[in-house]
């Protein structure tokens, strides 16, 4: 019989009954790895880098403990939608492609995928491929999947029938025994009904020191996996877009507010892991809700540092906190619908917007077509920094902390509305506009949101983002909307356009500096230029001047910038990358950057053939590594760093921001890319403490690096 194994971490806490019904029924020995230890947490170095939370380094740690007792087969199902509008974090994406470029001697991870996303079932054809893998015919893996299901269902079903945490209800199932309930206080004692709201893998998982039985000792304790998915969804209702939730966020979030609304606990706890992204988004909610009922909150969040004596305090601390007076029953409340626009109507629309490289411009310039007012978005700064970081919660990526300050700045100079992207999928961005504006309303703002989605898929998408591109432009006619957003997104394109001029330029112009004095100029110009057409016979005019600049045989170095768009486009945030590279003289460097603010346009909202073919090339080179889009532009990371010697690139730069989870995933797999293709890449990890110093001393460093390399294939 073949044997595989199953790290115990990360989905083996949501979904082992699953796993280990398919395994039974096409009749493969799966064997899991035994709980957390300390020599278990000696192995999380596996996993290539620093960055993932502690549940992907633990998961990393589980496969290294199974492949150290001989065997070379790992079963990591990827998953990407557990129902149909939403997504998985991009950690449980992209975990089977990051592990499985860690391998080594032949080892190699089976990862079917579960992806619902869509409504279409084409995801049960990798299933039925594991099984064949698996040495069983495809209508036994088909019968396999079918009882694989009702395994999981009822699971589930136990956990909520007899409130039992998960390792109580996986112990039941096996052994088919009576399940009880929660551990009680002792008797006579005074007790307090806590909930504990966390993932699985984190509560269960060794490395966390029996928090949950920590609570225990104070009282009945509740959790997220007692609570019916029809009491989660109806909870998510106040949620604008809540069933767009991560699957497994959606769950701790509806659970909290269900126990929090209907007077079920006295006090609340939110357990989570350092870094987590989803968790950064749904802490707020949870926070706001608990205040606004009276309920004590505690944010806990744990890694493989956390000490035991600090955790001991921690929690006794807060169970000495006053819950709400005994014997008075909350009332019941249902859920209220969340409103997005509930500021006054301002009598003269003033719209601001946070901005990212130079998609302000295109903005203004189409909301000026339409008589709309609005106000200069001032780019990314230390004062703005300043503004947004105080409200932020605390493992937010630094975009959102970024367009928080820009947001504030806006309404405190005359902003009336905001207008901001949406988009709920993988990555975070798409809760920005929600999150923000309760933390902005939170400081007493007043003002109205509007948030603009992509029209894509055009049946189910445009009659809102119609609606939207109305209301913005104050009920403007078709004609006059079509004709703004043209010069608008040719100002943008023109300047984009000149960039990439610039990148060529500076890598052989004998005075260097030359050519960015000049795009400064044609940047202030298409600012003030009357039509689309005027833009770009600006650009004609500026590529002129370009190529007119003396130059010199430099034979630069070819640096490709990758990474999380919005840090490769702030150049305050990446501390002027762009130019540090441009200033080098020895060796000079020509950077390419294919991420820009028109690819992104393209990319989400008005397709075009060029850019759809590119990114076709892209996530086919990308495939071999990293098999399904994580969010983001991780893929993108990927597949631009696998394409790079095949074009020319000497060297790949990769920009991220602190707990981003697409580059995350990315960084991960490009450690592996780098080795096999020779290919030196240098990672950074943005957060609002990088030091210049240091980060001039590593690129430095690098070209030194890709100089070296030329000379020595010279």
């Amino acid at each position: 019989m073949l044997t595989v194994g199953l790290p115990r971490a990360m989905a083996y806490y949501y979904m082992y009954p699953f796993y280990a019904e398919f395994c039974r029924e096409i009749g493969v020995n799966l064997v899991v790895s035994p709980p957390t230890a300390k020599r278990t947490m000696e192995k999380m170095e596996f996993c290539p880098t620093d960055e993932p939370c502690v549940a992907v380094k633990l998961l990393f740690a589980h496969a290294k403990e199974l492949l150290d007792r001989g065997v070379d087969r790992l079963f990591i199902p990827c998953l990407v939608s557990l129902e149909r509008f939403n997504y998985c974090c991009p950690k449980f994406i992209g975990i089977p492609y990051m592990v499985n470029n860690a391998l080594e001697n032949g080892a190699r991870v089976i990862s079917p995928l579960i992806d619902m996303s869509q409504g279409k079932r084409d995801w049960e054809k990798t299933w039925i491929e594991a099984g064949t893998q698996l040495g069983a015919p495809p209508q036994q893996a088909v019968q396999a999947l079918r009882l694989a299901w009702a395994a999981q269902r009822r699971f589930e079903e136990l956990c909520i029938r007899n409130q039992l945490v998960t390792p109580e209800a996986f112990r039941a199932l096996n052994s088919n025994g009576p399940a009880l309930g929660n551990q009680q206080a002792a008797a006579g004692e005074e007790t307090q009904t806590v909930a504990v709201i966390g993932h699985p893998y984190i509560l269960y998982d060794g490395f966390s020191m029996d928090v949950l039985t920590r609570f225990t000792e104070y009282g009945p304790v509740l959790t997220a996996e007692m609570v019916p998915p029809a009491e989660l969804q109806r909870q998510l209702v106040s949620v604008s877009e809540g069933e767009r939730l991560w699957s497994f966020e959606a769950q701790l979030l509806g659970a909290a507010y269900h126990y929090i609304r209907n007077g079920l606990v006295d006090k609340l706890v939110l357990v989570g892991s350092f870094e987590c992204g989803p968790e950064s988004i749904i802490e707020n909610y949870i926070e706001e809700e608990a205040a606004r009922h009276g309920v004590p909150f505690l944010l806990l969040t744990l890694d493989e540092h956390t000490a035991d004596a600090g955790l001991a305090t921690r929690i006794e601390a807060f169970m000495d906190v006053q819950p709400l007076p005994v014997g008075k029953e909350a009332p019941r409340i249902e859920p209220a619908t969340e409103t997005l626009v509930p500021g006054p109507r301002a009598e003269r629309m003033v719209i601001g917007m946070p901005t990212m490289g130079h998609l302000d411009l295109a903005v203004r310039s189409a909301l000026a077509e339409c008589g709309i007012d609005s106000i200069d978005t001032p780019h990314a700064t230390k004062e703005i920094l300043e503004l947004g970081k105080p409200l932020a919660p605390e493992f937010v990526c630094l975009p959102f902390t970024f367009t928080l300050g820009q947001m504030r700045w806006l309404l405190d100079h005359g902003a009336t509305h905001l207008l901001m992207v949406g988009g709920k999928g993988k990555c975070r961005l798409g809760w920005y506009a929600q999150v923000q504006e309760q933390l902005l309303r939170r400081m007493g703002y007043e003002f109205e949101i509007i948030i603009i989605d992509s029209p894509l898929p055009l049946r189910e998408r445009w009659s809102g983002f119609r609606q939207t591109l109305k209301r913005t432009t104050n009920q403007a006619s078709w004609l006059k909307i079509i004709r703004a957003l043209y010069t608008g997104y040719h100002r943008m394109a023109a300047i984009d356009k000149g960039e990439r001029i610039c990148h060529r330029v500076r890598a052989f112009e004998r005075q260097q500096g030359t050519v960015d004095r000049l795009f400064n100029s044609f940047v202030r110009r298409v600012h003030r230029a009357p039509s689309a057409e005027a833009a770009w016979k600006l650009l004609g005019e500026f590529r002129e001047q370009a190529e007119a600049i003396e130059t010199d045989d430099t034979d630069p170095v070819r640096v490709r910038i990758v990474g999380e768009i919005w840090v490769v486009l702030e150049q305050y945030a990446n501390l002027h990358l762009e130019a540090l590279l441009g200033k080098s003289s020895d060796p000079r460097v020509w950077v390419d950057r294919e991420i820009s603010v028109t690819q992104w346009f393209h990319k989400n909202l008005i397709p075009i053939r060029e850019v759809t073919e590119r990114k076709k090339e892209i996530h086919r080179a990308a495939a071999p590594y990293l098999g399904t889009e994580v969010g983001g532009h991780g893929h993108y990371s990927v597949g631009l760093t696998a394409l790079a010697p095949r074009e020319g690139i000497d060297g790949v730069i990769h920009l991220m921001p602190f707990t981003c989870m697409p580059e995350i995933v990315a960084q991960n797999i490009m450690i592996k890319l780098s080795q096999e293709l020779d290919l030196p890449v240098l990672t950074f990890i943005i957060t609002d403490q990088t030091g210049e110093a240091g980060f001039e001393t590593r690129v430095e460093a690098f070209l030194d690096i890709l100089k070296d390399r030329r000379l020595v294939h010279h």
